[in-house]
């Protein structure tokens, strides 16, 4: 009768045997061993601590115009739609000079003089409002385009100045709408960007320095006056 405890039926005594085996046949075999069953990885390290969180302001818009790049493009536009914008605001000052003379003349003037006075104005204000819309769709497209690619600059070199100075966060406070409320001038970041930008941008010829409120880079056209109702 075969002894229930005899070694074949010991799992620990086959891997006993196995082990010594391996031992045996020399340490390349010792090799294969601890490659197929590697030692317990140490505890990893905990992470390091935050930094303190870095964070800059800039007026994007402002800092864009003040550039070479952007005083230069605002020359151009002022070059391209100035004489445009004064033929408007001409055309507006015509009809504030008719209006003017309807008022001052409406108890002494024939009707049908104030008549065919309010048709003239009609008209004017009309054509007024039709030019200045063509103007303003055209400046608009105009300063998109010209825009457009002096942004990607910009956006470049915030980029690589957050990065050089261990920005976590910029934020624009340039926009209207901008969410905050408050800031320390010490965070505001506008002319150092403005240097960088020039320092890596081709030397161009300077234009006159823009004034520091944000403008748009061509002349806006003159708001129309509204037309006033034919008098009965």
């Amino acid at each position: 009768m075969k002894n229930s405890m005899s070694t074949a039926s010991i799992p620990g005594e086959k891997l006993a045997r196995r082990s010594l085996f391996l031992a045996a046949a020399g340490a390349g075999a010792a090799g294969v061993v601890f490659a197929q069953t590697p030692a317990a990885a140490p505890a990893a390290a905990p992470p390091p601590a935050p930094g303190p969180l870095k964070i800059a302001v800039i007026q994007a818009e402002l800092a864009l115009l003040q550039t070479r790049d952007g005083q230069a493009a605002k020359a151009e536009m002022d070059k391209k739609f100035g004489p445009r914008a004064e033929v408007l605001q001409k055309q507006k000052a015509d009809i504030d000079e008719l209006q003017n003379k309807l008022e001052r003349g409406g108890t002494t003037m024939a009707q049908a003089a104030k008549d065919e006075m309010q048709r003239q104005i009609t008209t004017k204000t009309r054509n007024l409002q039709r030019d200045a819309q063509d103007f303003q769709d055209e400046q608009q497209a105009e300063e998109q385009k010209v825009l457009a690619d002096l942004e990607d600059k910009m956006k470049a070199v915030i980029f690589k100045y957050a990065n050089d100075n261990g920005l976590s966060l910029v934020l624009n406070v340039g926009a209207e709408n901008s969410p905050v409320l408050w800031m320390s001038q010490s965070l505001d970041i506008t002319q150092a960007i403005i240097d960088a930008y020039d320092k890596a941008a081709p030397a161009k010829a300077v234009a006159p320095k823009a004034p520091a409120a944000s403008k748009p880079l061509a002349p806006a056209a003159p708001k129309p006056p509204a037309a006033a109702p034919a008098k009965p």
